[in-house]
C-alpha cells in the first residue's frame, strides 16, 4: 500500500466503501506508504502485522505472497482469491480449501486461472473494475474540437511509448500532459486534474476514470495500441477491463494519428454515460456484498476448494516471487543494500 497503482486503489476505494456501510475492514500489507497513511486517516487498520489483526469473517485476498500468509494465519476463514493482472508472477492463483471463490477483474484474469491452471469457469467470479462517481464527477461542459491530451499512466516515460505519443500530437496540433510514476509526476488526486482535457491516453482503472469524466479515452500502454474506446467497442472493451488483452497492434506515430482522428465529443458522451452506469462503485460494492454472504454461507455448508497444489505449483510460486520477497525483505531489514542494488 505504498505507490498508487491499480491493486492498491482497488483496495482503498473498497475498504471505505465498506467502511461507509458499517463493515469492519482491516488491511494486511507487506509495504506501508501513502496509500495506507490515507487508509489509516480514515480510521481503517493497515498493518504488516499479522498479529494485530482480528479474525474476519472473510478474506478478500489479493496477491499470492499476502493471501498465502493471511490463509495461514487464519485456517478456518473463508476466502474470496482475485487475480488483477493476466502476466504478473502475484497473480498465480494459490489452492487451498478455504479459498471458496476465485474472482477476476475481466475476462482475461478469467482466462488465465481456466487456460493455465485448469480451474472451471464454473469456479470463477468476473466483477468489472470500478469507479467512486463522487470524486469523478462528470464535466460541465465537452469541448467540440480535440484541443488537449493527458497521458495517464505509471508506465509511460521518454524512453518507451510516450516519445511517440509526443510526436502524433505534434503532428495533429493537439497540446499533451503526462502524469504518473514513470514521470515522476505522481498525483494523488487526478479527478480534480482530469477534466481539464479531452482526450486520455491510458488503460484499464486510468481509462475508466477518465470516460466517467468525459474524456475521449485511446487505450494503450507499453504492451501496445487498442485504440479509441467507442460506442460500438464498448461492451468488448469492457469484458477485458480496456487493458492488455486489446492492446495487439504495435504502437505507431501513424496508428496513434489515426485513433486521435476518431475523437468525438458526441461519442464521448456516450461512452460517459455507459461507464457511468455500469461502472458505479457503490453497486459494485453491493454485488460484492452479496458475494461475500454466499462465500460465507457456501464455507458454514462445509463447502471447501476443490483444487490442490501439487509440489511444481507451490516451487513455481516460490520460483516466481522471490525476487520480490527478496526485494521486500531488504527494504525492510537492510535499507542500505536495498537502495544500492536499486540504483
Amino acid at each position: 500500500m505504498d505507490d498508487y497503482n491499480g491493486t492498491t486503489l482497488y483496495v482503498k476505494d473498497l475498504a471505505l466503501g465498506l467502511m461507509r456501510r458499517g463493515v469492519g475492514v482491516e488491511v494486511f500489507t507487506l509495504r506501508l506508504g501513502k496509500v495506507s497513511r490515507e487508509l489509516d486517516d480514515a480510521g481503517i487498520v493497515v498493518t504488516t502485522k499479522l498479529k494485530k489483526l482480528c479474525k474476519p469473517d472473510l478474506i478478500h485476498g489479493h496477491h499470492n505472497i499476502v493471501a498465502r500468509l493471511v490463509l495461514k494465519r487464519f485456517k478456518s476463514t473463508p476466502c474470496i482469491l482475485w487475480i488483477h493482472d493476466r502476466m504478473s508472477s502475484l497473480d498465480i492463483p494459490l489452492f487451498n480449501k478455504n479459498i471458496i471463490q476465485y474472482a477476476a477483474v475481466d475476462y482475461n484474469c478469467s482466462e488465465r486461472y481456466i487456460e493455465d491452471y485448469s480451474i472451471s469457469s464454473d469456479d470463477i467470479k468476473v466483477l468489472y473494475n470500478w469507479v467512486n462517481l463522487e470524486r469523478f464527477e462528470r464535466k460541465k461542459s465537452l469541448g467540440t474540437t480535440l484541443n488537449r491530451a493527458l497521458v495517464f499512466s505509471n508506465y509511460a516515460n521518454n524512453h518507451n511509448y510516450l516519445k511517440l505519443i509526443k510526436q502524433a500530437c505534434d503532428k495533429k496540433g493537439v497540446s499533451l500532459q503526462v502524469i504518473g510514476k514513470g514521470v515522476g509526476k505522481e498525483h494523488p488526486k487526478p479527478e480534480q486534474l482530469i477534466g481539464d482535457f479531452d482526450l486520455v491516453f491510458g488503460k484499464a482503472k486510468a481509462a475508466i476514470e477518465s470516460m466517467a469524466i468525459g474524456c475521449g479515452v485511446i487505450v494503450c500502454d507499453f504492451t501496445g495500441l487498442a485504440g479509441m474506446v467507442k460506442p460500438e467497442n464498448f461492451d468488448y472493451y469492457r469484458k477485458y477491463n480496456f487493458g492488455m488483452k486489446l492492446m495487439t497492434r504495435p504502437t505507431t506515430v501513424e496508428g496513434l494519428c489515426e485513433e486521435l482522428d476518431k475523437y468525438s465529443a458526441s461519442d464521448s458522451q456516450v461512452v460517459c454515460d455507459r461507464i457511468r452506469r455500469d461502472a458505479d462503485l457503490e453497486k459494485s460494492i453491493d454485488r460484492l456484498i452479496n458475494l461475500y454472504q454466499d462465500v460465507v454461507l457456501r464455507y458454514e455448508w462445509g463447502i471447501r476448494n476443490k483444487y490442490f497444489a501439487n509440489f511444481g505449483h507451490t516451487i513455481l510460486i516460490w520460483k516466481k516471487t522471490f525476487r520480490i520477497w527478496l526485494s521486500i525483505w531488504l527494504e525492510l531489514n537492510h535499507s542500505k543494500i536495498y537502495k544500492v542494488v536499486k540504483g
